[in-house]
């Protein structure tokens, strides 16, 4: 059974973290340089966001988290300035450091802008090839995270990133691999889902986004050459793109050292 949608009063009243946490240090000098938060709202024509900077202190050795408060309530000099996709903010001289973020309290129509990257290990000829397809924030320090986190095991970006607006709902946004060439088969099925729920609120650390997988069955083995399509799609927007790849040979080498 299909979900019930979510309210009008639902929608306006939800509030989403929509940035990563970013980091700053006690200073004394004056005047502080002022610090760049980079969001994913859609700021549209005719857009109901209303985007504000919360600041908590960091999480004591007794406690694993603090609130989040309006920096405005701690400092009511802070200086805040909305660059459209950015918030610059500048602060006062702090005692102690702080952690900062953007929340975002979206209309019934407002969207999150959001991109589909997708990683992977350089395939082999002959064997299983495992993708991963994230759904990540629109944002530069959201695509250097998830790549630094993604190369420490060993995988790498196998496409361009493709943006996608996630609307404001309870709808599955769905991920389909499309236009598989002969050759190659999909272990389970071709289309996966992210609930919505989980792409809207943005990690703390700007890393942990919500991601599905595909296997990639090598059927025939004499075929080293792929090609696959990719969509990301919810309510009315979708994102497209392409994954190519060359399956190596594995030598003789490679294989008995398997062995061992």
């Amino acid at each position: 059974m299909d979900p019930e949608p979510a309210s009008d009063e639902d929608h306006q009243s939800s509030i989403h973290q929509v940035s990563g946490g970013y980091k700053v240090s006690s200073t004394t000098s004056s005047p502080a340089t002022p610090i760049v938060i980079e969001h994913c709202c859609l700021r549209a024509p005719g857009n109901k966001w209303n985007i504000a900077i919360k600041c908590r202190t960091p999480p004591k050795k007794s406690q694993n988290t603090s609130i989040w408060i309006d920096v405005i309530e701690l400092y009511p000099n802070a200086k805040i300035e909305d660059k459209h996709n950015d918030i610059e903010v500048t602060l006062p001289p702090l005692q102690e450091g702080l952690e900062i973020a953007a929340f975002g309290t979206p209309g019934k129509d407002d969207q999150k802008r959001m991109q589909m990257a997708i990683f992977g290990r350089n395939p082999t000829q002959g064997r299983n090839w495992k993708i991963r397809v994230y759904l990540i924030d629109d944002s530069t320090i959201a695509f250097k995270n998830v790549c630094q986190k993604e190369e420490e095991m060993g995988n790498r970006l196998l496409t361009a990133l493709a943006g996608l607006f996630v609307s404001n709902s309870d709808e599955d946004i769905r991920i389909k691999l499309t236009d598989l060439e002969p050759g190659w088969q999909i272990k389970g099925c071709t289309v996966k889902t992210i609930k919505s729920k989980n792409a809207w609120q943005s990690p703390e650390n700007a890393t942990d986004f919500p991601r599905c997988h595909f296997e990639i069955i090598h059927v025939d083995k004499t075929k080293q050459s792929f090609f696959c399509g990719m969509t990301a799609s919810h309510e009315n927007d979708q994102a497209n793109t392409e994954v190519v790849a060359y399956f190596e040979r594995v030598s003789y080498n490679d294989h008995k050292g398997l062995l061992i």
